[in-house]
């Protein structure tokens, strides 16, 4: 192909990129930080991932705030600037505190107008074993109490006040911790509408804020960290605590925001220097600069338009792309010191480098996991996009280098010093590394691959978010029930038939409380229930005494068991709790209709036993239990070992093909340098994180990818030359500062990655030349002293 044919279609390439791009800019890119969506689905039910995705959706945008001094006023005064500039903010979509006096009287209405529906567990036991006697006995009390004057005029509606203890029973069981091992000694009071809590000589005042947006939009984000920073400039002596899911994404945004640039421009600037000191030309820098580009820009293009958005996390593992790409530019460059036509010399060596590179990224890709996915998919059109710079548009600008001597002296003499190692007792020896990596994988703990080593937890967010969980009970955000049925009555009714076994959890200890909708609204069945009990206990003979201490009259009560006997069909609903305050607070519990079927969950609060949860659902058809940190990071681990055993047939595979190409012994010298290297990383990483997780695995690939190019550059070339190893020593120092830094990564998962790479190519680069002198030795190659 001419090369004028060559450089249009290279045009004709970026055009399409190009213009791709440019209409993702007008509709808007979407940077994604979200971590879950980087995970796959872990339930096996399809209703339950998508349940835990709507509460997690709801759920995720709460955040609880925590105003902190051993003086009450100084508290409180704290938490009243907090709420007022939360309230003005267009990124709070409200505040969930007491309900205001309105907000109880409206929820009271609610109650009052079904109350002959309505009865507390310890009422309905107790006017079925005793009848209406126990009640009257404490209306005469209650009519004789402070609180007369209030309840004389419930009395000819609610004789027996078991609306008003509906309600004050449903406020103990639904809002106080019910677990009998509660030892925590804290205080509380509502002043002016906000919860005050005394604990270890210290006043908390809570405040509950629901977020109007995501708490990954970056905009919400940025107005909530302006508010806590004119929180602290205007009370320096009150200490806030804060916790809530914004709060780590904006952690995790920052951090990955501030690798992005330590990595990328690291490696750029390590790239920029690498070739000025390399070629002392303007030229190669311009064209390598462009082939990185185009890579990048291809490989984020190509993410945005498959995913609809790409992940920060993309970006920081596409940001090491730099120490791969510019491979190919550097064995371009390398061999002109030689030939002024050098792309006929590299061809088929980066070519092979490029598929197999390309084949490992598919086979992540065919992965059910959004994470793995968007970094395949961004790696290999990357190296695609450079891979096509190089040879369609390289040979269109000419380009004379020349390598200064002493630069090439110092690869020289690793090739030198390699060649007195290249003897088969070494390369023998050098077995044993396989053997020990493998002995050390399988017996290091399993216990390595949780979700959270994808982000970087700060201690002090951790710390807070324990002491605030501590002080107000939050629900568990990833563990909880779900129950799901035909129709909302039906999830209710089952709702209500696993209250005795959930008390149970608490009676053992396994939870400390737990919330399900049913606490507000009895389903159909059991309110029909309580209404025949309350109508049969309403009548002149069980409130004789009532009427004749005077509390009610005759005409009263015949009006009351009129009201009583119209009201049959009166029943609660479940959307009329909604619209309530108490149901608008409480909407989580709610999850309404997917796939056909209703779903609630039961939030859990303070779990100390899974495994008590784990074996309820198991032994109960109605319970769906969702743990999803547990079965992602269950998830991980499968994919490790399934990762491993993908690797290993990759080998094989290419060991087949290579063998074809070459011959046996070749194919095996060229496999030889990824299988030790990948050792060595294996062995490093469980020496050094005393684990071997995930993401380790994955880079293996790259490690893999990587070491085969090397050993391909010696097995193309028709002579020994030292240009040769000019590009795999340019090669790996650039692969050395791209996944080195990333090994200084605060978060688990990219540390792991990058010390993977860093020991893995640390080791294929210093075993390249005396494996390379073996293959020249099985090519027929003789050595060069020169060289």
């Amino acid at each position: 192909m001419s090369i004028n044919l060559r450089f249009i279609l290279w045009l004709l390439f970026i055009a399409l990129v190009g213009g791709i791009f440019y209409s993702q800019i007008n509709s808007g890119l979407k940077v994604e930080t979200n971590i879950l969506k980087l995970l796959p689905e872990t339930e096996v039910d399809p209703f339950a991932e998508k349940a835990f995705a709507r509460f997690s959706e709801n759920n995720f945008k709460n955040v609880i705030f925590a105003t902190k001094s051993e003086q009450k006023s100084d508290a409180i005064a704290g938490a009243q600037f907090l709420s007022s500039k939360l309230k003005l903010s267009a990124s709070v979509h409200s505040l969930q505190s007491q309900l205001s006096e309105e907000e109880q009287e409206a929820v009271g209405k609610l109650y009052f107008k079904h109350r002959f529906h309505l009865l507390s567990n310890s009422d309905r036991a107790l006017l079925q074993n005793k009848g209406a006697e126990p009640f009257t006995d404490y209306t005469i009390q209650m009519a004789y109490s402070p609180l007369s004057s209030q309840l004389i005029q419930l009395l000819p509606q609610d004789p027996l006040l078991l609306s008003y203890r509906y309600l004050q029973q449903m406020s103990d069981t639904s809002f106080a911790n019910k677990s009998p091992n509660n030892t925590t000694d804290h205080s509380s009071e509502f002043i002016d509408d906000i919860l005050v809590i005394y604990s270890d000589g210290a006043y908390y005042s809570m405040i509950t804020a629901t977020l109007a947006a995501s708490p990954f939009d970056s905009d919400a984000q940025a107005s909530i960290r302006q508010i806590l920073e004119g929180f602290q400039l205007n009370h320096p002596n009150t200490e806030l605590l804060f916790t809530g899911a914004i709060f780590y994404a904006q952690h995790a945004a920052a951090s990955a925001k501030s690798e992005i640039s330590t990595i990328g421009l690291g490696s750029l600037i390590g790239v920029i220097l690498l070739l000025i000191i390399a070629f002392r030309s303007v030229l190669p820098l311009t064209l390598t600069l462009v082939s990185l580009g185009v890579g990048i820009l291809a490989g984020f293009t190509a993410v945005n338009a498959f995913f609809g958005s790409i992940h920060i996390l993309t970006l920081v593992f596409g940001s090491s792309l730099v120490g791969v790409a510019v491979d190919y530019a550097f064995h371009y460059f390398a061999s002109a010191n030689e030939s002024k036509r050098p792309l006929p010399i590299i061809f088929g060596a980066i070519s092979l480098g490029l598929v197999s590179s390309v084949i490992g990224y598919a086979a992540l890709f065919t992965t059910p996991f959004p994470g793995l996915q968007q970094m395949a998919l961004f790696c290999a059109t990357g190296l695609v996009g450079a891979y096509l710079t190089v040879i369609l548009l390289f040979d269109r600008v000419p380009s004379k280098v020349q390598t200064p001597h002493k630069l090439l002296l110092v690869f020289i003499a690793h090739s030198r010093i390699s060649h007195s190692a290249s003897k088969k007792p070494f390369l023998l020896a050098l077995l044993a590394l396989p053997l020990i990596a493998l002995w050390l994988l399988m017996n290091t703990s399993d216990d390595n691959d949780n979700i959270r080593q994808l982000q970087s937890v700060p201690p002090a967010l951790h710390q807070q978010e324990k002491t605030i969980q501590d002080l107000v009970s939050a629900p568990a955000p990833n563990q909880f029930f779900v129950v799901k049925g035909p129709s909302p009555d039906q999830v209710l009714t089952k709702l209500e038939s696993v209250n005795d076994q959930l008390d149970g959890l608490i009676a053992q200890g396994a939870i400390d409380d737990y919330h399900h909708a049913a606490h507000f609204v009895p389903s159909s069945t059991q309110q029909e229930s309580d209404y025949r009990l309350v109508r049969r206990h309403t009548n002149p003979t069980t409130l004789q005494t009532l009427l004749e201490l005077g509390l009610i009259t005759s005409k009263q009560l015949e009006k009351l068991v009129q009201s009583i006997s119209e009201s049959q069909s009166n029943v609660l609903t479940l959307n009329n709790w909604l619209a309530s305050p108490l149901g608008q607070r409480f909407s989580y519990l709610w999850l309404d209709k997917i796939d056909g079927e209703y779903a609630a969950i039961i939030t859990l609060h303070n779990i100390n036993d899974i495994t008590a949860l784990e074996s309820l659902a198991d032994n109960n058809s109605t319970l769906y239990f969702i743990n999803k940190v547990e079965k992602v990071s269950s998830l991980f681990s499968q994919y490790r070992e399934l990762s491993l055993i993908m690797l290993a047939i990759a080998i094989a595979l290419i060991m087949l093909v290579l063998a074809v190409r070459y011959n046996l012994i070749v194919a095996s010298l060229i496999v030889l340098g990824p299988i030790i290297a990948a050792s060595v990383a294996i062995t490093a990483n469980i020496v050094i994180n005393s684990s071997f997780n995930l993401f380790s695995a994955l880079a293996l690939f790259l490690v893999f990818g990587i070491g085969i190019d090397y050993g391909l550059f010696y097995a193309e070339s028709k002579k020994r030359s030292p240009y040769i190893y000019l590009a795999i020593g340019l090669s790996a120092m650039t692969t050395f500062l791209s996944f080195g830094l990333l090994s200084l990564s605060a978060t688990p998962a990219i540390h792991a990655f990058g010390l993977t790479m860093l020991s893995g190519i640390l080791t294929v680069f210093v075993l390249s030349p005396i494996l390379g002198h073996q293959i020249y030795q099985a090519k027929g190659l003789k050595h060069d002293s020169s060289t």
